[in-house]
């Protein structure tokens, strides 16, 4: 979803909830409504992008937590949280968890966050190839997600966008392969009111190749 829209400036956030369908709502719902406020709160002419993303993910993390404790949720709930704010031709993005952000380009896709989850650690550990995460039982498994623990240590990427900047849950690039996402995406390509039409594609193809999950994506264009 797009959180804020002001200035020529964007701030896009999708959260990917877990522990339950019920929960998992309430996770992602909680975690955006919080990281919204908070970005809303800190930020001010002069502070740093991602110093304050990574501050306002804090907070969606406490926000998930003081939930789930008062009841609005469950014990145990979580969520993914990736976000963006794009000012002028440049995109720091937020990420705690394993939903994505990608840089398309006409000649490109570029996944720019790392996924928070098990496979990804046996990867980096070099215990599994990146081939055989697709098909690993742990694939998805994350290592951290708001509302996993009392803390997050979110990353924070600075790209120059020269495209378009894609959000999504995990759900997307399950189903459908990066090829096919960036040819979606690209083909797309026209005023900024046609993004929700990609958006929706992606959604299509994404059911279509089986659905297995649910399905958030987020997407913010270089004029």
């Amino acid at each position: 979803m797009v959180v804020t829209d002001r200035a020529g400036d964007s701030l896009l956030a999708v959260a990917d909830g877990m522990g339950g369908h019920s929960a998992g709502d309430v996770a992602s719902e909680v975690a955006v409504e919080a990281f919204a406020d908070a970005v809303a709160k800190e930020f001010e002419p002069g502070t740093d992008t991602g110093s304050t993303l990574a501050t306002a993910a804090g907070r969606a993390n406490d926000a998930v937590n003081d939930a789930a404790r008062d009841g609005r949720g469950e014990e145990g709930m979580g969520t993914t949280l990736v976000a963006a704010c794009v000012e002028g031709e440049t995109a720091t993005v937020v990420n705690v968890g394993d939903s994505r952000a990608y840089h398309v380009t006409p000649d490109a896709i570029e996944q720019v966050t790392i996924d928070h989850s098990m496979v990804q650690e046996l990867v980096d550990e070099g215990v599994i190839s990146p081939e055989e995460m697709d098909d690993h039982p742990q694939r998805n498994v994350v290592s951290q997600a708001l509302g996993m623990a009392e803390s997050v240590d979110p990353d924070i990427y600075e790209i120059s966008l020269d495209g378009t900047l894609l959000l999504c849950s995990d759900g997307l690039p399950e189903e459908v392969p990066e090829p096919e996402i960036h040819d979606v995406v690209v083909e797309g390509e026209g005023p900024d009111g046609a993004l929700d039409g990609v958006a929706n594609t992606l959604v299509d193809h994404a059911n279509d190749h089986g659905g297995s999950d649910n399905i958030s994506v987020a997407l913010a264009r270089l004029s």
